[in-house]
C-alpha cells in the first residue's frame, strides 16, 4: 500500500507539471500574438513602405501562386521577365531592372519566382483559389505542418509523452522567433522541413518506398534538402539489399518530376538554373559560418564540417532505421546544413525541430550549464516581448527595438550542437519525463 501511495503522488506530481507546462505555453503564445500584432506587424508595415513596397503585408508564397497559376491555367514561363514583373509590380509598383556588378548600389530582391517548376504540383491546388483567401488561410495551415512536424520527430525519438506535453511543446514552437517569421511570411521552408521529417519517420516505420517519394518532393528547396539527404543516401548505401527502395523511389520520383515538368515547360532546368544564379547575385543568401567568420575563412570551416560529417555518417551507415542513432545523425545533419549552406535567414531553422527535441528527450544527461542556456534560449524571446508590450517602443521609426525578441536567434545554429556533444560526453539515456 505504501509503495502504491508512492507511485501515486509520483504519477500525480508528473501530470501536475505537464499542466502547468501547458498552462505556460498558452501564455507564452498569447504574449507571442501580442507582441507580433501590436509592435512587430506595425513596425515591419512601416520599414516595408519606406522600402518602396507597395503592399506592407505580402508573403514569399506570392511569388510561387503566381507561377504555379500562370503556368498551368495560362501555360506560360513562370521564370520569363513577364511574370516577374508582374509580381514586381504587386511588390514595389514597377518592374525591377537592375545590374549586379556596379559598385555603391544596393541590389532590390527581384520576388521572382525560384523553385524547381515541378514546385507547382505542390501548390496546384492554390492557382484556383485567391490570393486573399491563400495569405488568409495559409498561417493555419502552414502551423498545421510545423505541429505535423513535431509529431514526426517526437515518433521517431520513440518518445511516448501525454497530449498536453505535446500540445505545450506545439505552442512553445509556434511561439518561437523562427516560426513565427516562417509563418507570417508564408516561407515554403516550413513545407520543407515537414516533408523532410516525414521521409524519416516513414524510413523509422520501414516506408521506404514512400520516404523516397517524400524526399524527392523536398528537393523544392534544394539548399535545405541537399546535406540531409545525403545521409539518406549513405544511409541506404550502409545494408543495399534491404534499403534499395529508398533510392529507388527517390530516383524514379525525381525523373518523373522532371519529366512531368518538361512536358509542362520545355527546357524548363535552363530556365531555372539562370534565376538561380540571379537570386544568388540579387538575395545575396549566406551561411550562419560566412556571417560569423567571413566569407573564406567561413566557406573552408564550413567544407571541412561537411567533409567531417560525411564521414560520420559513413562510419554509422549500419544505424537501424528506428534507431535513436539514425535519428541522432539526422540532427546533426540538420544543423550542419544550417551553418555551412546559405541558410542564414530564420526561418530555415524550421530544421532545428528535431535537435531541439533530441535535447529535450535527453534532459537528464544534461549539464546544468547546457540546461541554463537552453532554458535561456527559449524563455528570452516572452520575456522581452512581455517587456516590449509593458514599454512599447516607437513602430514608425527604423529603430531596431522590436527585434530584441530574436535577439539569440541567429546563436542557436552554434549553441545546439555544442549541447548534443554535451549530451553525448555525459551519458545518453533518454528521460522519461517531459522535463523534471
Amino acid at each position: 500500500m505504501e509503495i502504491s501511495s508512492g507511485g501515486n503522488v509520483r504519477l500525480n506530481l508528473r501530470q501536475r507539471n505537464v499542466q502547468l507546462w501547458l498552462l505556460l505555453s498558452f501564455f507564452v503564445a498569447g504574449i507571442s500574438w501580442l507582441y507580433v500584432h501590436r509592435i512587430l506587424v506595425p513596425w515591419t508595415s512601416y520599414l516595408h513602405l519606406q522600402n518602396g513596397y507597395v503592399i506592407a503585408q505580402i508573403s514569399d508564397l506570392y511569388s510561387p501562386w503566381v507561377g504555379t497559376r500562370e503556368l498551368l491555367l495560362h501555360h506560360r514561363n513562370p521564370y520569363g521577365p513577364e511574370v516577374s514583373h508582374e509580381i514586381q509590380m504587386v511588390f514595389y509598383g514597377h518592374p525591377i531592372t537592375q545590374t549586379y556588378d556596379k559598385p555603391g548600389i544596393a541590389l532590390v530582391d527581384e520576388q521572382r519566382f525560384a523553385y524547381p517548376v515541378y514546385e507547382v504540383f505542390l501548390t496546384a491546388p492554390l492557382a484556383y483559389v485567391d490570393f486573399a483567401q491563400v495569405h488568409r488561410w495559409a498561417p493555419l495551415v502552414l502551423g498545421l505542418l510545423v505541429a505535423l512536424n513535431i509529431f514526426f520527430c517526437v515518433s521517431i525519438l520513440h518518445w511516448r509523452l501525454p497530449w498536453e506535453a505535446i500540445a505545450a511543446i506545439v505552442l512553445f514552437t509556434l511561439s518561437s522567433p523562427q516560426i513565427v517569421q516562417g509563418l507570417r511570411l508564408q516561407q515554403l521552408a516550413i513545407v520543407e522541413a515537414c516533408l523532410l521529417t516525414a521521409g524519416a519517420w516513414c524510413v523509422s516505420r520501414n516506408h521506404a518506398g514512400s520516404a523516397g517519394v517524400l524526399l524527392a518532393l523536398s528537393t523544392i528547396k534544394p539548399q535545405m534538402a541537399l546535406l540531409p539527404l545525403c545521409w539518406f543516401a549513405i544511409w541506404a548505401a550502409g545494408d543495399w539489399r534491404r534499403r534499395w527502395r529508398l533510392p529507388a523511389s527517390f530516383i524514379a520520383t525525381i525523373v518523373a518530376l522532371t519529366v512531368a515538368g518538361e512536358l509542362l515547360l520545355p527546357g524548363w532546368p535552363r530556365y531555372f538554373l539562370a534565376g538561380l544564379a540571379a537570386y544568388r547575385r540579387y538575395a545575396m543568401p549566406t551561411s550562419a559560418l560566412r556571417v560569423a567568420l567571413g566569407d573564406m575563412l567561413g566557406e573552408i570551416l564550413g567544407g571541412i564540417l561537411v567533409l567531417g560529417f560525411l564521414a560520420y555518417a559513413w562510419q554509422n551507415r549500419k544505424a537501424a532505421g528506428d534507431s535513436r542513432q539514425f535519428a541522432s545523425i539526422l540532427a546533426t545533419f540538420f544543423t550542419c546544413a544550417l551553418l555551412t549552406f546559405p541558410l542564414f535567414t530564420p526561418f530555415n531553422q524550421v530544421l532545428l525541430i528535431l535537435p531541439a527535441l533530441l535535447l529535450l528527450h535527453h534532459w537528464k544527461t544534461l549539464p546544468r550549464f547546457s540546461r541554463l542556456v537552453f532554458i535561456l534560449l527559449v524563455s528570452w524571446p516572452c520575456i522581452i516581448s512581455l517587456a516590449l508590450l509593458f514599454f512599447p517602443p516607437s513602430t514608425s521609426s527604423p529603430n531596431q527595438l522590436p527585434l530584441l525578441p530574436a535577439l539569440l536567434v541567429a546563436f542557436v545554429p552554434f549553441i545546439l550542437p555544442v549541447m548534443l556533444i554535451t549530451r553525448s560526453s555525459h551519458g545518453s539515456s533518454p528521460s522519461r519525463e517531459f522535463v523534471n
